[in-house]
């Protein structure tokens, strides 16, 4: 996947939808576990998303054509796009919650928050924790990469030794060390034992071109089956601790988020051929990011507004409040910011 997808855009976007309409409803009615259930599954579509769609740049340059010249690169450009939001959001969360200048503001700066516990005394900018789970997989993966490709020179088996050994390494951190008496904040929000959900996208990609011939009905049929397994057993997860779903859940999710790719994938066509869609989709994935960084600060000045509006009228100003204010990010720090991005040599993995 070396250009840009519209249905995987529009996916993104979805999936960003999906963390801030329930945690819109989650704020009215804290003990809504199906709201808390597509809140945490939509987080779990993201991670896979990014390594999917990130695989073409950590292949080419970390495997194929190993070069710590592009490695660097790829870091700066990763960093360029994900940081400069990220601080803005950061900074505004802050002065809200009194703890600019802060340790907790610090250790969130750093993405040292959740590294390997939760370290922070106030977890004030609560959606932080699975921006760290993305920066420190940029930094770690793509490295293991490029070391096991000098080791084992043999392109795509280096990528699946690689992938396989950092799979591994996290399980098994995760199961020896985890603790599941606070399962939610002690393993699913930790960085160590959370960043194989990224590379089960990065496998995903590896595999796409094997899965050409499965057909538009059968990777509905796929989603539907993956999607209805997962809201079930989070939604039991999420009542009562459930030892199964915690077991289960870094394998299961990984999978809804495979499925959901796969469908957007073979929409493509579909999406390439209705302009309407097309500029759907290019929108959502472009305000994706921001608003998942900044949708909480949004529900935080409207919620007041409830003895005053409808909940449906609150949440379609809440929508379209959000989505304004993303926009806004996108076309004055994020495209800018984008453009001015290092190259790689390669013209097709620019888009990354």
């Amino acid at each position: 996947m070396t250009e840009r997808v519209v249905s995987l855009d529009f996916l993104r976007g979805s999936a960003a939808l999906a963390v801030a309409v329930p945690h819109f409803y989650m704020h009215f009615y804290p003990d809504s576990a199906f709201a808390e259930t597509i809140s945490i599954l939509g987080v779990e579509v993201f991670f896979v998303l990014s390594g999917f769609v990130l695989a073409p740049q950590i292949l080419e340059f970390c495997i194929l054509r190993p070069s710590l010249r592009n490695y660097g690169i790829f870091l700066v450009r990763r960093w360029m796009r994900t940081v400069p939001p990220y601080v803005i959001a950061l900074i505004l969360f802050s002065v809200s919650a009194h703890q600019l200048f802060s340790a907790d503001f610090f250790r969130y700066l750093l993405y040292l928050q959740n590294l390997t516990s939760q370290h922070n005394a106030h977890d004030y900018f609560s959606i932080g924790w699975s921006l760290s789970v993305e920066e420190w997989f940029y930094l770690s993966f793509p490295a293991l990469c490029l070391l096991t490709a000098y080791l084992i020179p043999a392109g795509l088996r280096s990528a699946l030794v690689a992938a396989s050994i950092y799979i591994l390494a996290v399980c098994a951190a995760r199961t020896l060390c985890g603790d599941n008496s606070q399962w939610g904040s002690a393993v699913r929000r930790v960085v160590v034992f959370r960043v194989d959900a990224i590379a089960w996208g990065f496998l995903l990609a590896i595999a796409m071109p094997s899965l050409r011939k499965v057909r538009l009905p059968l990777a509905l049929l796929l989603l539907v089956s993956a999607t209805s397994f997962a809201v079930w057993l989070t939604s039991l997860g999420a009542q009562t601790p459930s030892f199964a779903m915690e077991t289960a859940f870094p394998f299961y999710a990984p999978a809804l988020g495979a499925t959901a790719i796969l469908f957007a994938v073979k929409l493509e066509a579909t999406f390439v051929s209705n302009p309407t869609l097309s500029n759907i989709g290019v929108f959502l994935g472009r305000i994706s990011y921001s608003t998942y960084l900044f949708h909480l600060l949004v529900l935080a000045a409207i919620a007041p507004l409830i003895n005053r509006l409808p909940m449906s009228v609150l949440l379609l100003a809440y929508l379209v409040v959000t989505a304004g204010v993303a926009a806004l990010m996108y076309q004055a720090v994020e495209a800018p910011i984008l453009a001015a991005r290092p190259r790689f040599r390669d013209k097709r993995l620019r888009s990354g």
